[in-house]
């Protein structure tokens, strides 16, 4: 099996389902309640960023189609035995690594505060929701697609720029960050095999996996209002 048929094999047409189940009845099956399902995702989380994290870097410009286009990348350690059985929770528990690592210290409080109260956890698998769409991507027509999303971005922001000092300052920074993530990815030449979990133009936040011999990269990225 290839990288798109472990990836659709993992997610599946319901995404979010297969990884609230992941959760429920495996890594957190133990929890009696909302609140402690969220304690334990964060410390697993964690473990996970040190067993299998080697770098990352997140940023966000101006939005396409929504307000803001946000980028979580990171590097990451394949399994240590690359075959079908590792691979489903290998999946599960680096998307899990971007979803608790785009959340802000306050917003997970939040959640852990009101877990009890307001039954939550399903909110977990939002940035899971899809339409089942996968693709392979040779390593240059992904680049060239994270590069058309950059120059749209700018292109749009240069338009309609605002009066915001503190966003202009903001993204002073951010588009240079979001040009060096690409720089760094395309200057490992290792890259053999890329897949696209969903689609730009809605809601949905899109999943790229880049497979190199020894690596993997993985970028989240959500354009939505």
């Amino acid at each position: 099996m290839g990288l798109k048929e472990y990836v659709e094999a993992a997610f599946g047409m319901d995404a979010e389902k297969w990884i609230l189940r992941f959760l429920l009845e495996k890594e957190l099956a133990g929890c009696g309640d909302d609140t402690l399902r969220w304690l334990k995702l964060f410390e697993q989380c964690e473990q996970w960023q040190k067993q299998l994290l080697l770098w990352e870097e997140n940023t966000f410009v101006n939005g396409i189609h929504g307000w803001n286009l946000c980028m979580h990348t990171y590097k990451l350690h394949l399994p240590d035995e690359v075959n079908e059985g590792d691979w489903a929770p290998y999946l599960y528990h680096i998307t899990l690594l971007g979803v608790v690592g785009s959340m802000s210290v306050g917003k997970k409080t939040s959640l852990a505060e009101g877990g009890r109260k307001y039954h939550n956890f399903s909110s977990v698998a939002d940035d899971f929701y899809g339409n089942g769409s996968y693709l392979s991507l040779t390593r240059e027509q992904w680049l060239a697609e994270l590069t058309g999303l950059l120059e749209d971005s700018w292109e749009i922001y240069q338009r309609f720029p605002g009066n915001n000092p503190a966003y202009h300052w903001e993204m002073e920074g951010n588009y240079p960050r979001f040009a060096s993530v690409l720089e760094h990815l395309s200057q490992d030449m290792n890259i053999c095999e890329v897949v696209r979990m969903n689609q730009f133009g809605g809601d949905d936040t899109v999943w790229y996996f880049a497979k190199t011999q020894d690596f993997l990269y993985l970028l989240m990225l959500s354009d939505s209002m």
